[in-house]
């Protein structure tokens, strides 16, 4: 497999040329198609008449592949504020040192969970339908935001296509699990687990 030097000329086909053109290697920073995130320094070839990126050698796959993988989508939901304190609640019975970053780590860990769960997706929509038992529905709305993996949001689409929950009714439905597995209990059965997640989203 031939690696390509910056400087180098190819032929290949132009799609805002219309037609073979030549083209140089060069390093640039590369936007992904979708908007979110850029690729940066990744070796391309780039047409030398009008400038665009006509191809991408196999050894810039590697660097594409892990930008990608941490490139970020934004979620944004407004929920009644008990969501989001009892959210915030159980992240410091988790850990009273832990950042708000550590929200999102704690929401990312129950959307994983709910992703690779086996649970009917009933059960989901159940906990919404029950959330004015515990929680003042009424109250004034706040705006959760943060931001997450392509893979992460990705499982979230998956959840809300099996359990056809509108996002903010998922994540209302996960800070309740979240609300029965930490608040609820005097001893949360997998407190040791959570407190190595906020140890790592502290480190």
């Amino acid at each position: 497999m031939k690696l390509y030097r910056s400087g180098e000329k190819i032929s290949a086909i132009c799609e805002a040329c219309g037609t073979v053109r030549q083209a140089t290697f060069a390093y640039r920073d590369v936007p992904f198609s979708d908007g979110f995130g850029v690729v940066k320094d990744i070796l391309v070839a780039v047409c030398d008449e009008c400038g665009e990126i006509i191809a991408t050698p196999a050894q810039s796959t590697p660097a594409i592949k892990a930008a990608r993988e941490t490139a970020v989508k934004p979620i944004e939901v407004s929920l009644p504020a008990p969501f989001i304190e009892a959210l915030d609640l159980a992240a410091f019975r988790i850990d009273p040192q832990a950042t708000t970053e550590f929200r999102k780590r704690l929401l990312a860990y129950y959307i994983h969970r709910a992703a690779e769960s086996d649970q009917p997706a009933e059960r989901l929509a159940d906990r919404v339908a029950r959330s004015g038992e515990r929680f003042d529905v009424g109250a004034p709305r706040r705006r959760l935001s943060f931001k997450v993996t392509p893979r992460l949001n990705s499982e979230i689409d998956r959840i809300i296509e099996k359990s056809n929950l509108t996002k903010s009714d998922l994540i209302k439905s996960l800070v309740m699990q979240i609300d029965e597995d930490i608040l609820q209990p005097k001893s949360p059965h997998n407190m040791k687990e959570l407190r190595r997640l906020a140890a790592v989203a502290s480190a």
